[in-house]
């Protein structure tokens, strides 16, 4: 339920590539370091995509570091309970949040009770990055975003389940940039949009990865990939871009620290999570995910966030 709509030709994407060329390096860290546990604070429920990634991260920690790291669960308000709680934690290393796109760059724009925003971080970098797509139960008289577009043209409208802000926001961009009747569903997650969809209450939903299995049951089907490149788990459908929008959705999950962290422990997190990623354990998960192993690096991602943040921002202000 994290996301960020970019424009294609955003800046982003070639820091993304830089950070992505760069091969993990063995982690530089202090010799007392750490000096405790090491808490990976996850601003969601157990059981989510989001927790099974840091579940995944803790353990690689501990086999390649000898640390030992533990996670903890701290949802509420889309990570927004969790960051919060991270910025009153110390400057030696043991806390680290575990959040998403909408936890920094959505919440701090659309509520008065968040009172941080990114820069109030530093960042490790990313463990996933998550294929957005636009995506109907089988059996419609619709296959394709454009099928789905001339269904909702002679109709008057179409209904679209969505478990975040940002996936409404997508849906009323799409809406918008081909002048039909798009109403965007709000509901309490993505798990919700999704049974609404197969339930046939809604004609399609935003989905991150929930989904995966049902299309490849052949209970769903992809009308649109939102990100900018198509997903793996559906080849065959076209990206936003594709179809002629100068958009793409995208959202990553985030490691992150306290902004007063000791910036030599900083430097040995980053490097950490680096090796972490870069491991064939972790890529085989993320494989089985049908996700992207997408580090962005510490400099990436806080220039993803920066961009992102950017758009919500205005985004939400109109």
């Amino acid at each position: 339920m994290f996301s960020s709509i970019m424009k294609k030709a955003s800046p982003v994407f070639a820091t993304v590539a830089c950070a992505l060329a760069t091969p993990a390096l063995a982690a530089t860290c202090p010799a007392d370091f750490p000096d405790g546990p090491i808490a990976l604070k996850v601003g969601f429920s157990a059981g989510g995509g989001t927790d099974s990634v840091a579940r995944k991260a803790a353990s690689l920690l501990q086999q390649q570091q000898g640390w030992t790291v533990y996670v903890e669960n701290h949802p509420g308000a889309s990570g927004g309970v969790m960051a919060k709680g991270l910025l009153k934690a110390d400057s030696k290393g043991l806390s680290i949040g575990v959040g998403s796109t909408t936890t920094l760059a959505i919440n701090p724009y659309k509520s008065k009770d968040i009172n941080y925003t990114y820069q109030d971080f530093n960042y490790m970098g990313t463990g996933m990055m998550l294929n957005y797509g636009l995506t109907t139960k089988s059996g419609k008289p619709y296959s394709n975003l454009e099928e789905f577009v001339e269904y909702a043209r002679d109709k008057g409208r179409a209904t679209v389940s969505v478990g975040s802000l940002s996936y409404e926001i997508a849906v009323r961009n799409i809406a918008k940039h081909y002048g039909v009747r798009l109403i965007p569903i709000p509901t309490k997650g993505s798990s919700r949009a999704l049974k609404d969809a197969l339930g046939g209450h809604v004609d399609a939903t935003v989905q991150g990865t929930a989904h995966v299995s049902q299309i490849r049951a052949g209970k769903m089907v992809q009308l649109a990939t939102l990100t900018s490149e198509r997903a793996t788990y559906a080849p065959e459908t076209k990206t936003l871009i594709e179809n002629g929008l100068d958009l793409a959705i995208d959202g990553h999950i985030i490691f992150f620290t306290p902004k007063h962290t000791d910036s030599q422990i900083q430097t040995c997190l980053t490097e950490a999570l680096a090796e972490v990623t870069e491991s064939s354990e972790y890529t085989d998960m993320m494989n089985k995910l049908q996700a992207a192993a997408s580090n962005l690096g510490a400099e990436g991602t806080t220039s993803y966030l920066q961009a992102t943040s950017k758009f919500y921002q205005e985004a939400l202000a109109k």
